[in-house]
């Protein structure tokens, strides 16, 4: 659950088909990712989950309440996170946050650390599931608990890769060139949203030097563009690219 209202509908309905919710409550614990303002979702100007300073109280005010059972505390503070400090110190407040309410009497089954590992979208430095594990381990032990991962990108961001074609392309009289593919920022909007890189590879590549393609999508939108000055091979009309 992501606010006490939450909670309280989430009740309500439990009651009313005869049931027993189990829930874990969604905390804020307002530390910043490091990752793009658009996908930092811990900072407490941040719509998500409730403030730390509240959550123990939520759950005290609600433990005897129909319809719920708290099994779990929850935080996610971001995602495409590439340093260790802000995951645990994510820990290290959700350990905590575990403990006192085992001290209030509520019996948790586990503790949701979220998600929020990066992954290498070019050769930029990212943190493995090793030094993950060897940062936040040593605080979650503090609580005992079972821990839930939520890994994400990190698990699918490699499994998968958007095949457009390209449909046009032109070239300007100082040198400039596009490659208007038949996908854009409604097949992936990371690009236009916020400026993020994607490799973008030729299916079958085309003999001949490499040189700049400003490779863009079809809606009419300047934003609908998933790379500027990009060095491809020659590409020509049908050809197949992969934007990984």
């Amino acid at each position: 659950a992501e606010s006490a209202g939450e909670l309280d509908r989430i009740a309500e309905l439990a009651v009313a088909l005869g049931r027993e919710a189990r829930v874990a409550l969604r905390v804020n614990p307002d530390i910043d990712a490091g990752s793009h303002p658009n996908i930092s979702t811990g900072l407490r100007v941040n719509k998500f989950g409730v403030p730390l300073q509240d959550a123990r109280a939520i759950y005290r005010e609600r433990r005897a309440r129909s319809g719920l059972r708290f099994v779990g505390v929850h935080v996610h503070i971001g995602s495409q996170i590439t340093t260790l400090d802000p995951l645990r110190r994510a820990a290290r407040t959700l350990t905590t946050l575990g403990l006192e309410l085992r001290d209030d009497g509520i019996a948790l089954e586990h503790l949701d650390l979220g998600g929020g590992l990066g992954i290498a979208y070019d050769d930029e430095a990212i943190v493995g599931p090793a030094d993950y594990a060897r940062t936040v381990i040593p605080e979650l032990q503090r609580c005992g608990l079972p821990v839930v991962l939520e890994p994400g990108r990190a698990v699918v961001g490699h499994a998968g890769a958007l095949i457009a074609r390209v449909v046009d392309t032109k070239r300007y009289p100082d040198g400039r060139q596009f490659a208007v593919l038949d996908a854009g920022m409604g097949e992936l909007l990371r690009p236009a949203l916020y400026g993020s890189y994607h490799r973008i590879v030729p299916v079958r590549p085309r003999a001949g030097d490499h040189a700049p393609w400003d490779v863009v999508g079809p809606i009419c939108e300047s934003s609908d563009v998933f790379a500027r000055g990009r060095r491809l091979p020659p590409l020509e009309v049908d050809d197949l690219v992969a934007i990984l």
